[in-house]
């Protein structure tokens, strides 16, 4: 048994599948040796943790105390579980199980001379264990001192274990530990602790720390160019001894160095399959710290949808995982309950005697009224389950048709782009030095023109196809709402020192609400850009019989009654004018689907220096009920307060440039965003100075120093709202972050990660435990007594009436728990199909101003190429490739708002499930009865094969060779070709795609998709 342990141990770090087998065996054999079977179950639970099977591996963990009293397997036990609390961020049991093992570790220690050289042996691998998972801890919670305090209680005699004498090396190699000289005698240091663990690990063929330590000198050396190649060593390594963990890190190091080589893409593929094993969601920190790389990846690649959208999951995660101090007891206030708990017991028993029976007869009678309301209320909350249920399945149908809308949209976009070529192809042939084109330059634009026409026939076409096809989600609701809505953008007018005035109304009207957002705020943002300093921006509303009128009325720089009166038209100059276009759009779109809608109309009055007003109808609604939320207008209450800013201190005058920096980051306006920030610190140290008039550790912008002031302060008791610091170092790190300044980002986003962490970590924790077990065992006395007293006379009744009603509130709480997940999921739908229910709304406008502005220019090229007037032509094309530019430019970047989520489908390929059932659907509605089999290949670990075989097929060679090509009749195709192209370039694998080809007589459709790709076993 002994051996077989032994054996199962000295293969901890090197192959996990000799400790599984070995410590299996040693559990079959160990029946009458509990002490061997504890062991066993230690080295079994090593296994599960790095494969992060983190429930196996508590289950058997807690075990152990029931086999065996041994305390050198107790601790080793313990010390295993923290350092599961340790990954999965458990901070309160980390401590807990810290506590029990230190209690066996003194046990232990009071007969160390009766040990056998076999349990010192133990006995020193669970002390430095202990000291390394200690220090780990500490370093991930933000407690630095106490990490490398745990780091020295590691004694130097531990070369006899290598294993742990590498987990040592290791360790200190890392990071974080030493702190002694500058930073690059720091990180020469560490260099050398990596390279003398990777040297002993190689030779003792120690394939986890091999792993680690190259991937440690991988992030030293991220700027040279083997660090990937160290980094994907690292990551071979790591697949090959199976831990989850350390491969999900070896991809987050991976994509650090492309970073670092700027090759964003590469680093980018290497997060999102750091991020793919949903099985390291288990392991917060980690998570967090691929988050906060996605983050900054994605700002290099300017999306900053996602950018936000992960910094946004790191900021959540930091505070779920943080120690707060707020949440627990303080240690004197536990010693005064401690003192005062005797004499409150006493008072307790007699006064619990009497309540208990009062309480008894009381219970009695609510449980005869409960069980009469009880079935009411269960069959109003089921009925209201099956009520939004039914919503889901609405809003979920009409969520995946925006889907399929929105790629239908970039189908077109796709044909839009392809046409942009040729526009330069025809600038490029008619650029001549003479004063004349060549016969064969006119040949060639004039087949430019006709390709053109045919593109645009079918664009036309196409878009004629699901004309009026929109949706619009009609609905009657307070305008109010829709003003409290614009009402949170007063900060933007009041930066520019334009005044916002919104006028309340008591006003219902019946519309679009996302629509009627939309409108509201492009006219008030409009409005805002011409205006000047100290203009008043109005909006208001008036009421008709039929029609409510809504107003955006101005002081600013007008214009003329020729321009007020083309305003609307679809004329787009140096791209503005997009958003009036699609105001004017919408508008239409109401007309076209009610005759109640014929009231709606938008237009506009202006004078040249006086001002303009905007104004658009819509149809009055039905007043409902209101159950509206106030907190929207509380908002608007407080942001209306003057504040009188000389009587404010600096560090409340900071707090509001925090709040401006914030605003300036909603509004996409990052310089300014610094700026105040900037101002903020600058009024932070002007507190620190009247605090400390001598002192020299003032916030900086940027340093480059291992110093940090904020920690400083911190650390003296600086008496400083370090929460309006914190504020300003994320507002700082995120304006930073969107302007690519990625050496500010990283200074903010240390000093804020590393103050967020000193703020919330408890350092007294570990006393506090001890506390709080020793309150708990009085509580326990307690609980004991008052069973004995009140044992004989409520037992009967109260058990009666707990189990009655526990077994209806558990009833009910599931029965509302259900409700509360179907509202939640509902919300989630509906949000997600309003913002693609815009993004649709507005594509189709911008598609037809490029239909209705550029379908003329071919034939107008043609007709001055026939004539011969090459200047004007030249002005032509020109002005036509600028305008048909600037259109199809927005068309894109609308287009491309939206992100599709990607999951794992049949066949292993990735794919978005509803676009992939489209393709399909689409080439089965083409080849009605004619599709004989689909079969799956995999070409390779990047990509699947789909080849669709169709069955009595009559088509010549040249239609299948414009299978796929941009007609009338081939727009499903069009469709599929767009929905492989997306997953392309999404995945970026540029082999993805689809055409059609002959073999043996038989017409096949040939797909190649992404193949998912596998992390784990």
């Amino acid at each position: 048994m002994d051996k077989l342990n032994s054996l199962s141990y000295a293969f901890h770090y090197r192959d996990l599948d000799s400790v599984k087998h070995y410590a299996n065996v040693a559990i079959n054999l160990s029946d009458n040796y509990p002490d061997g079977k504890a062991e066993a179950f230690n080295n079994l639970a090593f296994v599960h943790i790095i494969r992060m099977q983190y429930d196996q591996a508590d289950s058997l963990l807690r075990q152990i105390p029931l086999l065996t009293d041994n305390h050198i397997e107790l601790l080793v036990a313990y010390v295993q579980q923290m350092r599961l609390c340790q990954r999965r961020s458990h901070n309160r049991e980390f401590y807990d199980f810290r506590m029990k093992a230190l209690q066996s570790l003194a046990r232990i220690e009071e007969d160390t001379e009766m040990l056998d050289e076999r349990q010192k042996h133990r006995l020193s691998y669970a002390k430095s264990e202990m000291s390394l998972i200690t220090s780990t801890y500490y370093y991930y919670v933000g407690l630095e001192r106490q990490s490398i305090q745990a780091m020295d209680e590691i004694s130097v005699d531990l070369e006899s274990d290598t294993a742990q004498y590498l987990n040592y090396l290791y360790n200190i190699g890392a990071g974080g530990v030493i702190n002694q000289g500058t930073q690059d005698d720091i990180n020469e240091k560490e260099i050398v602790y990596l390279t003398r663990c990777y040297e002993l690990a190689k030779e003792g063929q120690y394939t986890f720390f091999m792993a680690n330590s190259l991937e440690g000198l991988a992030e030293h050396h991220l700027d040279e160019y083997y660090a990937p190649a160290l980094a994907d060593s690292a990551l071979i390594l790591f697949c090959q001894y199976g831990d989850v963990y350390q491969i999900a890190g070896a991809y987050r190091t991976l994509a650090s160095c492309y970073w670092a080589h700027q090759d964003y893409e590469q680093a980018l593929l290497y997060l999102e399959k750091a991020l793919s094993d949903s099985t390291i969601n288990q392991a917060p920190d980690l998570v967090a710290s691929i988050c906060e790389q996605l983050s900054v990846v994605y700002a290099a690649i300017n999306n900053k949808r996602n950018s936000d959208l992960n910094r946004n999951r790191y900021l959540d995660l930091q505070e779920q995982t943080r120690q707060d101090r707020s949440l627990e007891a303080r240690a004197g206030q536990l010693e005064y309950q401690l003192s005062q708990l005797n004499d409150l017991l006493i008072v307790l028993c007699i006064v619990i005697g009497f309540v208990a029976t009062l309480v008894c007869v009381l219970y009695y009678r609510r449980l005869l009224r409960h069980r009469r309301n009880n079935y009411v209320e269960d069959e109003e909350i089921v009925n209201e389950i099956e009520e939004i249920q039914e919503q889901i399945d609405i809003a979920t149908l009409h969520c995946e048709n925006e889907q399929r809308a929105l790629v239908e949209h970039r189908a077109k976009i796709s044909l839009v782009n392809s046409i942009t070529p040729l526009i330069d192809r025809i600038l490029y042939a008619i650029k001549s030095p003479n004063d004349h084109i060549d016969i064969d330059s006119i040949t060639y634009v004039n087949e430019l023109t006709e390709q053109i026409e045919k593109d645009n026939d079918v664009l036309t076409n196409w878009i004629k196809l699901h004309q009026g096809d929109l949706n619009l989600h009609i609905e009657s609701f307070p305008l109010q709402e829709i003003f409290n809505i614009v009402a949170k953008s007063e900060m933007g007018f009041n930066m520019k020192h334009v005044q916002l005035n919104i006028v309340p109304t008591n006003a219902t009207v019946k519309a679009d609400k996302i629509l009627t957002v939309f409108m509201l705020n492009t006219l008030a943002d409009n409005a805002r850009k011409f205006t000047r300093e100290g203009d008043v921006v109005s909006i208001y509303s008036e009421e008709s019989d039929d029609y409510v009128e809504i107003s955006i009325k101005d002081t600013g720089i007008g214009m003329d009654e020729n321009t007020a009166a083309h305003i609307f038209e679809h004329k787009i100059e140096g791209g503005h004018g997009y958003g009036l276009v699609n105001c004017k759009g919408i508008i239409e779109k109401y007309r076209k689907t009610s005759k109640i809608f014929n009231v709606c109309t938008i237009s506009c009055e202006s004078s040249k220096g006086e001002g303009s007003r905007f104004y658009f109808r819509l149809p009055k609604g039905v007043v409902k009920m209101l159950s509206r939320s106030l907190s929207l207008l509380s908002f608007v209450i407080a942001s209306l307060i003057p504040l009188n800013v000389s009587a404010m201190t600096p560090i409340e005058q900071a707090s509001i440039y925090a709040d401006s920096a914030y605003f300036c980051n909603i509004n996409g306006d990052y310089e300014k965003a610094l700026t105040f920030a900037n101002l903020g610190r600058q009024k932070i140290n002007e507190q620190y100075l009247k605090i400390c008039a001598q002192g020299k550790d003032t916030l900086m912008e940027y340093a480059d120093n291992a110093v940090i002031p904020e920690i400083l302060w911190l650390h003296d008791s600086i008496d400083i709202n370090y929460n309006v610091i914190l504020d300003i170092r994320n507002e700082s790190a995120v304006a930073a972050l969107a302007l690519h300044d990625w050496t500010l980002y990283h200074y903010n986003n240390r000093i804020y990660t590393l103050l967020f962490k000193e703020l919330s970590a408890d350092a007294t924790l570990d006393d506090y435990c001890r506390k709080i077990q020793q309150s708990q065992s009085n509580k326990q006395i307690a609980i004991i007594l008052l069973v004995i007293l009140l044992f004989s006379i409520i037992v009967v009744i109260v058990w009666h009436v707990i189990v009655k009603l526990n077994n209806s509130a558990q009833r009910q709480n599931s029965i509302r728990e259900q409700l509360k997940m179907k509202e939640d999921e509902l919300n989630r739908i509906r949000y997600e199909e309003g913002n693609l229910y815009v993004t649709n709304a507005v594509l189709d406008n911008c598609l037809s101003s490029l239909k209705h502005e550029t379908m003329y220019y071919p034939g107008r090229i043609r007709q001055l190429l026939n004539d011969g007037d090459l200047k004007s032509l030249i002005d032509t094309v020109a002005y036509y490739r600028e305008i048909y530019g600037i259109l199809s430019e927005h068309a894109n970047k609308q287009a491309n708002e939206h992100s599709t989520r990607l999951s794992e489908c049949d066949h292993e390929i990735l794919a978005n499930e509803l676009q992939l059932k489209m393709l399909f659907d689409l080439l089965r509605k083409v080849f009605s009865g004619q599709i004989e089999t689909i079969n799956y290949v995999p070409r390779d670990n990047r990509y699947i094969a789909c080849q669709v075989n169709l069955k009595q097929v009559s088509i010549t060679d040249e239609e299948l060779k414009n299978l796929f090509a941009p007609s009338i009749e081939h727009i499903p195709l069009l469709i599929c070709k767009q929905i492989v192209r997306d997953l392309g370039n999404i995945t970026n694998l540029h082999s993805c795609g689809i055409w059609a080809e002959r073999k043996d007589d038989k017409v096949i459709i040939n797909v190649i998709f992404p193949r998912v790709c596998k992390t784990s076993k």
